[in-house]
């Protein structure tokens, strides 16, 4: 029984989820949907791609600023200017030690690809068809693969009965290798 109560949190999700894409996909919300599609392609082509510890580095960097940004003010409102000055250079020397530490991480580097237009976009979905449809009627198994392409991750909470989705899309998609899986079996 314990295995069937922690199966329906996911079946749950899973169904919810299909809704939403449904809806996204439905005639009345294409055009915004294409849109927000278009738009997010276009942002994340001039994202600049950094490794985790790329933007460690990058976070330590910032922290370095605001830390220096505080001791400022404090000396500014008449704190202790030798304590203060320990502050500064403790902070400087985390700042250089982050930026040597970016520095000597290799540049990530990936082949620019001009984002999809809003026309390539609707012209992808009217090729494929009614996608509520398609969704609903796909076999779960058939499910994995499109959600993996489409970067789902869900989390839920037990506690509170929650799920947060997230989405971050594979660039497998943008390079005509679409690993979702054949949702369209009658097509070919």
């Amino acid at each position: 029984m314990g295995a069937i109560e922690e199966a329906r949190p996911a079946v749950l999700i899973c169904r919810a989820l299909d809704a939403w894409i449904a809806r996204a996909f439905a005639p009345e919300r294409l055009t915004a949907t294409i849109t927000t599609l278009s738009q997010a392609g276009i942002a994340a082509s001039a994202a600049q791609i950094q490794t985790p510890e790329q933007a460690k580095a990058r976070q330590a960097l910032k922290e370095c600023e605001r830390r220096l940004a505080r001791y400022q003010a404090a000396l500014d409102s008449g704190a202790n200017p030798a304590v203060v000055t320990q502050w500064i250079n403790d902070a400087q020397r985390d700042r250089e030690a982050a930026q040597k530490k970016l520095d000597a991480l290799p540049t990530v580097t990936r082949k620019k690809e001009p984002p999809l237009t809003a026309d390539q976009i609707r012209e992808i979905t009217e090729r494929l068809g009614d996608i509520a449809q398609r969704i609903q009627a796909a076999d779960a198994d058939k499910k994995e693969p499109l959600y993996e392409a489409l970067g789902i991750t869900i989390t839920y909470d037990n506690a509170t009965r929650t799920a947060t989705v997230r989405s971050r899309p594979l660039l497998a998609c943008r390079y005509k290798e679409c690993p979702r899986g054949d949702l369209n079996p009658h097509a070919r």
